[in-house]
């Protein structure tokens, strides 16, 4: 670990901050392996940079570089605008390794959405890559492909915004405001919601972050609002979630002041105390190149479902960003041993950072010595 960050952020009770890795360039998402092998230049976890690469940290948190030049036209680097377009979404298969990555191109002069599936040369560099699906209109104004995960079904679900073109989110023909279900190989499965249709389900503006949670085996989205209305959904089949007409529809919990969510995740795996089991993490990212603390996003929450997961039961700050940069959370995800999650702009390093949350044993501790001393002085009272 290097550096002096956690000055910067304000965390939990009980939890600490640990600065991982910095120089990324705009890292976006990532994708833990879900099987790493126990050597120290084994692969642990991929991130994805917007402007085309794919940088792979090892286990000895040495950071390689996995893939680049992934992009076959050049970002405006706009913020917010143009420049908010490039390689987003990531996940990892986990028999093979390889990487599934979703991403924009220029065709003719037209920006379209696509998917492919790398394979490794020693697993810390892309061999060659093929194309799952593509030709999906799209846009350089952040509507674009995002999220790609794998189902308990071990099929490829895709989270596709709008492009721009906010009615399209209601036609079942066009793959735009949809989440997509695949086969790994790209085509589509037979038991699909639509005959030789990949539309899962429909009525999104700009789903960006996919989680799944085991106790229920559903997936969970975030998806941003206009100008309200950024929201949390569980998604089911056949399902229509409203917009253009509304954001709230088939939602479980919506923030009114838009907190432009990003990635989200689920405790699930014992990374940090049972309380926290099964609450989910979203990262809120706030505005574009936001100086300093921010009234929209720049923290993590925690969320609490309600035992049916309709609604939420509670949700609280987790981290909150205190330095007067642009820094911001963006990716996030539960590694084996804590939270981890991407600060996009960056803190005082010429890059974004990789941060990591862990139980605080030293602060639990106290605050369990704390509590026995009260709960003596009541029951001397």
């Amino acid at each position: 670990m290097s550096g002096d960050y956690a000055k910067y952020w304000w965390v939990f009770p009980g939890f600490k901050i640990e600065h991982v890795a910095d120089g990324f360039n705009l890292p976006v998402n990532i994708a833990f392996v879900p099987n790493p092998k126990n050597e120290p230049k084994a692969p642990l976890l991929y991130i994805t940079e917007l402007y085309g690469k794919v940088k792979v940290l090892t286990n000895d948190f040495t950071v390689y570089t996995y893939a680049e030049n992934l992009l076959n036209y050049n970002p405006s680097g706009e913020f917010p605008g143009s420049g908010e377009s490039g390689l987003t979404g990531i996940c990892v298969e986990p028999v093979t390794g390889d990487l599934y990555l979703s991403m924009l191109y220029e065709d003719n002069g037209e920006m379209k959405g696509r998917v492919v599936r790398t394979r490794s040369d020693g697993d810390l560099r892309m061999k060659d890559w093929k194309v799952i699906i593509d030709d999906i209109p799209s846009t350089t104004r952040a509507h674009q492909i995002q999220a790609v995960t794998i189902g308990f079904d071990d099929k490829l679900y895709v989270n596709i915004a709008d492009g721009g073109n906010w009615v399209k989110a209601q036609n079942d023909e066009d793959f735009r405001g949809k989440i997509l279900r695949l086969n790994q190989d790209g085509s589509i499965p037979w038991d699909n919601p639509y005959p030789e249709n990949p539309v899962y389900a429909k009525g999104f503006r700009n789903p960006f972050g996919a989680t799944w949670r085991k106790s229920d085996q559903h997936l969970y989205i975030s998806g941003n609002g206009s100008d309200q209305d950024d929201r949390i959904a569980r998604v089911e089949p056949f399902e229509n979630y409203g917009w253009p007409g509304t954001m709230r529809r088939n939602s479980i919990f919506w923030w009114h002041y838009t907190q432009a969510p990003t990635a989200l995740d689920f405790m699930q795996n014992e990374q940090f105390p049972p309380a926290f089991n099964d609450h989910l993490f979203v990262a809120l990212f706030g505005e574009s190149y936001r100086q300093g603390r921010g009234v929209k996003g720049k923290k993590i929450v925690k969320l609490q479902l309600n035992q049916e997961a309709t609604a939420v039961k509670s949700c609280d700050d987790f981290v909150i960003y205190e330095g007067e940069g642009a820094a911001s959370p963006c990716g996030l995800a539960f590694g084996p041993d804590g939270l981890y999650f991407t600060d996009l702009h960056g803190e005082e390093t010429g890059g974004g950072n990789l941060y990591r949350i862990v139980p605080d044993t030293d602060a639990i501790r106290k605050m369990k010595e704390k509590e026995n001393r009260y709960d003596k002085i009541w029951a001397d009272a």
